[in-house]
């Protein structure tokens, strides 16, 4: 008894809603825009990205089901209609998640790995079609740190060219002291008294001055 409450209960709002007049009515007309938009064309692109390449066959399936059932409220005509749009849309895509998510044989795991690859895609679709992206944004879009960035030029790519002439100068001071200590000929600093150089004389002849 409860279950066939519960479904007369469902089925007399699926009456209310067909019942619903559209034709100079703004607000029926924008109800049953949003359930075509919703349930219609986002749920049926949500199946293509599901089945993968199986939209197409399962979109036909939909809407030759809303046919034989006599489905008048158009629903899942646009679900299947969507379906097959998407599948056609991501056909190349979805071979190219398949071969490099390959597995040997048919596997569930592999399949239930390219669905949500699929579906996570979809997902990202979704927010970016309907400018949800703009609101929830993810966090690699942060905007990047005055250190790492001029205007809008991502600089931390640079970093390694930075190390690298850091690297450069510090081998070229060491090159420096080791070629100056070759030059001085083993100079003791602490005592100079020990050397003296034939180029300055003792007493300068200064008669010509």
């Amino acid at each position: 008894m409860k279950k066939k409450k519960n479904s007369n209960k469902s089925g007399s709002m699926l009456e209310k809603y067909k019942a619903k007049k559209t034709k100079g009515n703004i607000a029926n007309t924008g109800l049953k825009t949003l359930v075509d938009l919703v349930v219609g064309a986002t749920l049926g692109a949500g199946i293509g990205a599901t089945t993968g390449r199986a939209a197409l066959p399962v979109g036909i399936l939909l809407m030759a089901g809303s046919h034989y059932f006599d489905e008048d409220t158009g629903v899942l005509r646009i679900a299947g209609g969507a379906t097959i749009a998407y599948g056609i849309g991501k056909a190349i895509e979805h071979q190219n998640i398949a071969a490099a998510q390959a597995v040997n044989g048919f596997t569930l795991a592999g399949e239930q790995t390219k669905a949500k690859t699929r579906l996570t895609q979809f997902k990202d679709e979704v927010f970016t079609a309907f400018y949800l992206n703009k609101i929830f944004k993810k966090k690699e879009d942060a905007p990047i740190s005055d250190d790492q960035a001029v205007g809008s030029i991502d600089l931390s790519p640079l970093e390694i060219y930075e190390t690298n002439n850091r690297r450069e100068a510090i081998q070229y001071e060491m090159n420096q002291e080791d070629d100056f200590e070759e030059l001085s000929g083993g100079y003791d600093y602490e005592n100079p008294e020990e050397y003296s150089f034939a180029m300055i004389e003792e007493d300068p002849d200064l008669s010509h001055i």
